[in-house]
């Protein structure tokens, strides 16, 4: 009768323990935008990243051959129209530089995430400051 009345207590499974993300990995995988945020468990933010940065590149390296196209379809004689010409191929060497560190700064900030969140995720300090790509 005893026996009957022992009630045993309600085993359940101890969650596994959460992965702590590395420092090291997390910047290392950022080297191909967007597998840091994936190694960080951040679907959506690695795709956006990924897409943008590869989005910059792709415009600024078309950038040059567009110009050219416009070139040869327009091909420009005679002094003001030579120099018209001149000024566009200028202002697409803006465009492609403008486009091409546009990405670079945009890759580097998804390096500098994906470290950030990981030393976040493993429970250290941040500082935080005014301008990120200060942050060591």
């Amino acid at each position: 009768m005893l026996a009957d009345r022992v009630v045993e207590p309600e085993t359940r499974p101890s969650p596994a323990p959460r992965r702590r993300p590395g420092l090291a990995a997390a910047s290392w995988l950022s080297l191909i935008p967007g597998l840091g945020q994936l190694y960080n468990r951040q679907p959506r933010k690695a795709i956006t990243f990924l897409g943008a940065v590869s989005g910059l590149f792709f415009v600024s390296v078309n950038v040059p051959a567009l110009t050219d196209a416009l070139l040869v379809w327009w091909r420009p004689r005679g002094g003001p129209a030579v120099v018209l010409s001149l000024a566009v191929q200028i202002f697409s060497l803006f465009l492609f530089t403008g486009f091409f560190l546009g990405a670079l700064a945009l890759w580097y900030a998804a390096l500098h995430d994906a470290r950030l969140v990981a030393r976040l995720r493993r429970g250290e300090p941040v500082r935080e400051g005014r301008w990120w790509f200060f942050h060591r």
